[in-house]
């Protein structure tokens, strides 16, 4: 019987999934960003993906196809980048976790904002706000 109990024990362990980090997922898309991988880029954001671009349009963006299209105009015209963020902090709250950075350009400090949501097997951004300040 106690054997019994430890195979149980042992195999609930097994069962349960951890949900991957989401700096992780947060790496992975800055390094389609950087690699200019139209297609990882994209597929990161759910199909209720909002978003604010500072350069791009001043009103929300709604949608995933609507941010692809501003990202498939960036790749198109881009080279590679190497974007590498600054003070990142991650805030995790259940299936929802805030990821900040800012990145620091000779004119401008970008503020970064991405909202992850846990979808059963994987982190996808729901909201992403950037920012620009002149320095």
């Amino acid at each position: 019987m106690r054997r019994l109990a430890l195979l149980l024990l042992f195999l609930l362990g097994c069962a349960s999934v951890r949900t991957p980090d989401p700096l992780e997922a947060q790496r992975a898309w800055m390094d389609a960003l950087n690699s200019l991988d139209e297609a990882r880029i994209v597929d990161a954001f759910a199909e209720d993906a909002t978003a604010f671009f500072p350069v791009v349009k001043a009103e929300r963006l709604d949608g995933k196809t609507a941010i692809a299209a501003v990202f498939h105009d960036y790749v198109a015209g881009s080279k590679k980048t190497n974007i590498v963020p600054e003070d990142l902090r991650v805030q995790q709250h259940g299936n929802v976790a805030i990821v900040t950075f800012n990145v620091h350009n000779p004119s401008a400090v970008s503020r970064r904002t991405f909202v992850w949501r846990w979808e059963g097997s994987r982190w996808r951004i729901i909201h992403m706000h950037a920012s620009n300040v002149k320095t």
